[in-house]
């Protein structure tokens, strides 16, 4: 049951935070297995026919905008692999009120993608690089790729999508001595380099992968290189950045367990399947699926209100919490 667009009231959760942020999947399935992610083997993955089809995902957005929804990212598995994605962006810029549609993909399908997905519309995108050698980046996503990805955001600079991300997990043991040659990027180049506490999700709670406390690197990296808050907006994330003096590029920390940002948290999460998540931390859902393929517009956003009314005050990682739910499910 459709109804005519206007604006109701915004999505306020239980704390008084205003949910205008919707991270979307558009498919769980990959091409890489991230170790954090994925299993080597043997994870099922949704069937394409029970994906949200693009008409389904323009409807849904419709009515999230009317509830103060303006942030779209567009996430996976892995989203370059979804068909027509170009397609999709141009049909939710130009048929949907949604101000910033940004996408995180892994990069290995960027270089074709990028000067289409520009064309269509997409204002922005992040790029999720562990490493900047072949052999790690190998060991961790279990797929050979890295001058792939370096191809792809090339080309995503060529096509002025710009500014260009690269989110980099750090673990302990594994790429946690690279950090500095990622900083030395930013010298050079108008990139901006994140670094992420590794969450204890799915895979990466199973596999005990190793903490690095990312608000220690940043301490470590302000003293060394005198690094400068950056006053530059850059998204709408928890990302908090900085730069070396003079320095083209940006670095950017992502703490959520070691300074954790919960109160500032404006997010749901749609799976690709039509469950909508009021935080990544928890294995809760509200089922939207239905409401969404039947075009009814008043149990979408009952849905929406249902999610934000769920949302909780923070996660419990810092005290043992596992979140069961794969990353690749949830869209990150």
């Amino acid at each position: 049951m459709s109804r005519p667009q206007q604006q109701d009231a915004p999505l306020v959760d239980g704390f008084g935070r205003r949910v205008d942020y919707l991270r979307l999947s558009l498919l769980d399935g990959c091409n890489l297995r991230c170790q954090y992610c994925m299993p080597a083997e043997g994870l099922p993955f949704l069937h394409h026919r029970d994906w949200l089809d693009f008409d389904a995902i323009v409807l849904t957005l419709r009515v999230a905008s009317r509830l103060g929804v303006h942030r779209v990212r567009l996430t996976g598995g892995e989203p370059l692999m979804r068909p027509g994605l170009p397609e999709l962006v141009r049909r939710i810029k130009t048929e949907t009120p949604i101000a910033e549609l940004a996408l995180t993909t892994n990069g290995l399908l960027l270089e074709a993608q990028a000067e289409p997905l520009a064309k269509a519309g997409l204002d922005r995108l992040n790029v999720s690089l562990d490493s900047l050698d072949e052999g790690r980046f190998v060991q961790m996503a279990r797929r050979d790729g890295l001058e792939q990805v370096w191809r792809g955001l090339r080309a995503a600079a060529r096509a002025g999508l710009a500014p260009l991300k690269i989110n980099t997990v750090l673990m302990a043991g594994f790429n946690e001595d690279e950090v500095d040659r990622w900083v030395a990027l930013t010298r050079e180049h108008a990139l901006t380099v994140r670094f992420l506490e590794v969450m204890p999700i799915g895979e990466a709670g199973r596999a005990g992968l190793g903490f690095v406390d990312v608000s220690a690197v940043r301490a470590r990296l302000v003293a060394q290189y005198g690094l400068e808050p950056a006053q530059a907006k850059v998204g709408g994330g928890p990302a908090r950045y900085w730069r070396v003096p003079g320095a083209p590029g940006m670095v950017g920390f992502i703490t959520p367990i070691s300074d954790r940002y919960c109160d500032t948290c404006t997010r749901v999460r749609l799976t690709a399947s039509g469950d909508l998540r009021p935080c990544l931390a928890f294995d809760v859902h509200v089922p939207m699926g239905q409401a969404i393929r039947s075009g009814d517009e008043a149990a979408i956003e009952a849905a929406f209100r249902e999610a934000a009314r769920q949302k909780p005050a923070g996660h419990h990682w810092e005290a043992g919490q596992l979140t069961r739910t794969s990353m690749s499910v949830m869209g990150g």
